[in-house]
């Protein structure tokens, strides 16, 4: 079991022809994010309950909710849990509350339970981590204040076998100077990136580690040591170049600052996460090209076009996976297979509609 680190530093320092024979799936569902001022928020509701912000925390692997705000929704106790704060070590037996037909902006979860805690943060009222959703896919555009929820049956299909998770938690390779490690993936901590404490000596830094500040988890905090790495950190598509790290806690940490310049996409109930990286997939372009509904995508001079039927082409932009951007408007290209094939395709605005289509040729 893992609690949430919601660490705050205080510094001192995307072909045949014939049309597919299956019904369509269900389309994908958007949950926007909104961004407090370093973490995301979701609008939870519960029943009839009014919006609630929570952080949508992939550091964490359980479901946390204000107790007092609880109890004003009319939450129903069903028993006891024991809270156990990884950071420092402490337990706390908490109650565990039923929630009926719980919604994130409108997308129902899975998950029917949470755990009740004295928590107020700003407008933060509790913590939802991606478990709640099942054994659906979870994509984390957060650089597009948006997760994307993918049903399992849509033939959506990840690049390759992904990464396991780290301690229930979601987890990456990424390269520190030069040299590979694992690292977890979490949304609830408000700095770019902490190290392993035990890794302080053995990363090259500019100087010194000295104290920077101190790390603030739910049952504790301890002082952490700080310092600027010599070199840069890969993390994907992304570079931080000789980042000023933490060094805290026994797993390297990306958080929601670095977060924000990836697309994540997390299996909840199989553990794995893939982030994408263009530089290491590179699918047949081929693959893409047919007639969708009234789009059409083609090849032109080696590059892909999107065009919609009486409205300009536009040049598409690969960004990993079955996944392509339009960078003239900001909308995205998901495509989706059966048994190998590009059979439809998703194309999600940049507000946040999704408009589905199916391959016709």
């Amino acid at each position: 079991m893992r609690v949430p680190r919601l660490w705050s530093y205080v510094s001192v320092l995307a072909a045949a022809n014939a049309m597919p024979a299956f019904a369509a799936p269900r389309p994908s569902e958007i949950v926007p994010l909104y961004i407090s001022t370093t973490r995301p928020l979701a609008m939870l509701t519960i029943g009839e309950s009014a919006p609630m912000p929570v952080i949508f925390d992939t550091g964490s692997d359980e479901n946390i909710l204000d107790a007092q705000l609880a109890k004003r929704v009319g939450l129903k106790v069903v028993g006891q849990f024991n809270l156990v704060d990884d950071a420092s070590g402490k337990s706390l037996k908490v109650p565990t509350a039923a929630t009926p037909d719980p919604r994130l902006s409108g997308v129902p979860l899975d998950s029917k339970i949470v755990r009740l805690f004295d928590y107020r943060s700003g407008d933060e009222v509790g913590i939802f981590n991606p478990y709640i959703f099942g054994d659906r896919y979870v994509v984390v555009e957060a650089g597009l204040n948006r997760l994307r929820i993918i049903p399992r049956d849509s033939g959506f299909v990840p690049p390759g076998p992904g990464h396991a998770y780290i301690q229930n938690i979601p987890a990456v390779e990424i390269r520190i100077a030069g040299k590979l490690h694992d690292a977890v993936l979490d949304t609830g901590n408000d700095s770019s990136l902490s190290l392993a404490a035990a890794l302080e000596k053995s990363v090259p830094l500019k100087a010194p580690a000295k104290i920077v500040g101190k790390a603030v988890s739910m049952l504790g905090e301890q002082e952490v040591l700080g310092g600027e790495l010599a070199g840069p950190v890969e993390i994907g598509p992304y570079t931080l170049r000789d980042p000023h790290v933490a060094f805290v806690d026994t797993v390297i940490n990306v958080g929601f600052p670095t977060i924000r310049h990836l697309t994540i996409v997390l299996d909840p109930a199989n553990k794995r996460t893939w982030i994408l990286d263009p530089a290491k997939e590179r699918p047949r372009w081929t693959d893409f090209t047919g007639r969708f509904g009234p789009r059409t995508i083609r090849l032109e001079i080696g590059k892909l076009v999107h065009q919609r039927d009486g409205r300009p082409p536009f040049a598409l932009t690969y960004v990993g996976g079955d996944l392509f951007e339009i960078p003239a408007t900001g909308d995205r290209i998901q495509f989706f297979r059966k048994n190998g094939r590009v059979v439809r395709l998703e194309l999600i605005t940049s507000d946040n509609r999704i408009s589905p289509a199916e391959r016709t040729s």
